[in-house]
């Protein structure tokens, strides 16, 4: 046995994504839909506060002492429900933190232009599980919009643990985050293996952590090289197809 246990991240790597996060009309629906429940905001408020709070919330967290083990974080992650509700709040509200979740699921909905399973993808999965492999999540996402994704795909159940940066208050690269596997289920890196689509976020994440990894070029951005940055595999096409290809010497059956 090779590897034990296969990490997977999300966006870009089992799920093509496209959104419109932060354009004009994006942000304009959401100035409608907060001022129609009683937070009125102008589109050019509504992205100015937004921003306003995530770089603030960003800020206090970066250096901050991560509780559970003591160690300082490096790369921090925001919480978008956290700026919702404060946003919500700052307009005298009440109820912001259910406002808020709302919030976010109308955010989804209407910024997602894109979002399907990558071909091949269950097939992978299900001959990681003929062959007794841990399959886990490791993704820099939030909550209250990477669970319903991942539901909507089919996705939600096929794995051993999930892990949502959102939940940590940081995110890959972070030794923090990528410790969260052992902490939680026992992940160890040396037998472990990161899947990702993002060099600076999955493989240099992975390199840090100690664990080897597999780069999908599902996006030649992403992937670009970075100086001393290294994959133990590659994937050039990105595909599931051509991943299969490397699954004998994964498994240890070479």
């Amino acid at each position: 046995m090779k590897y034990k246990n296969f990490v997977f991240d999300f966006y870009g790597t089992l799920a093509d994504v496209l959104t419109d996060d932060d354009s004009e009309q994006t942000n304009e629906k959401l100035a409608v839909f907060l001022t129609s429940h009683g937070a009125a905001y102008t589109t050019e408020e509504y992205k100015a506060s937004f921003h306003a709070c995530h770089a603030r919330q960003m800020k206090e967290r970066e250096g901050s002492i991560y509780a559970p083990t003591g160690e300082t974080i490096r790369f921090p992650e925001m919480d978008v429900l956290l700026i919702y509700e404060e946003l919500i709040a700052a307009k005298g509200v009440a109820g912001a933190r259910e406002l808020a979740v709302e919030t976010a699921r109308y955010y989804r909905s209407v910024s997602t232009v894109k979002l399907k399973r990558y071909p091949g993808v269950m097939e992978f999965f299900g001959k990681l599980r003929a062959n007794g492999r841990g399959i886990y999540l490791l993704s820099n996402a939030q909550r209250e919009f990477t669970v319903h994704d991942l539901e909507l795909l089919g996705l939600y159940e096929c794995f051993d643990g999930i892990l949502l940066s959102s939940d940590y208050g940081c995110r890959k690269p972070d030794p923090i985050f990528f410790g969260e596997l052992t902490r939680q289920f026992g992940v160890l890196p040396e037998n472990s293996l990161m899947i990702g689509n993002d060099r600076r976020s999955d493989i240099y994440g992975a390199q840090l952590f100690g664990m080897d990894s597999v780069l999908l070029v599902t996006g030649k951005e992403l992937a670009a090289p970075v100086e001393g940055v290294f994959s133990t595999y590659t994937v050039e096409s990105g595909t599931y197809q051509e991943f299969e290809e490397l699954l004998p010497e994964l498994l240890g059956r070479v």
